[in-house]
């Protein structure tokens, strides 16, 4: 369904790729937090029955990651702060072969990991976008 996000006036789709959910949400435990998070914010995206708070993501952001033109969700949606918000969406937009507009899932994860083992949802995006973690 079309949103808005912050900073920009275009209205376009929300897509969760079957590829990049299998990747990034399926990776997790069924019943785990996490997944169980992203699965709820999903429902609520399609349904459109959220209030999407979009956030730019900074196009040189901590540890070197790059993310120019990229948005995230924070998820649960509606919820500010790593404690109240652990995981994240990150999305960019992408020129369909219709030559329509979408935001397209890139990366989900954990925000701020308590483990300095685990990768967070900005370095799995760098990832994705640019073949190798910053």
């Amino acid at each position: 369904m079309p949103d808005t996000p912050a900073g920009g006036p275009l209205a376009v789709s929300i897509e969760f790729g079957a590829l990049e959910w299998e990747e990034e949400v399926e990776r997790y435990d069924p019943h785990s937090p996490a997944r169980v998070q992203a699965k709820g914010a999903r429902r609520a995206i399609e349904a459109s029955t959220a209030m999407l708070d979009w956030k730019r993501c900074k196009a040189d952001g901590p540890g070197r990651t790059r993310l120019p033109g990229c948005r995230k969700l924070y998820v649960p949606l509606g919820k500010e702060g790593a404690s109240e918000a652990p995981y994240g969406f990150v999305f960019q937009l992408i020129q369909k072969p219709d030559d329509s507009l979408a935001w397209n899932l890139v990366a989900f994860g954990e925000r701020h990991p308590a483990s300095d083992r685990t990768r967070n949802v900005y370095e799995r995006a760098h990832k994705r976008l640019h073949g190798r973690y910053p």
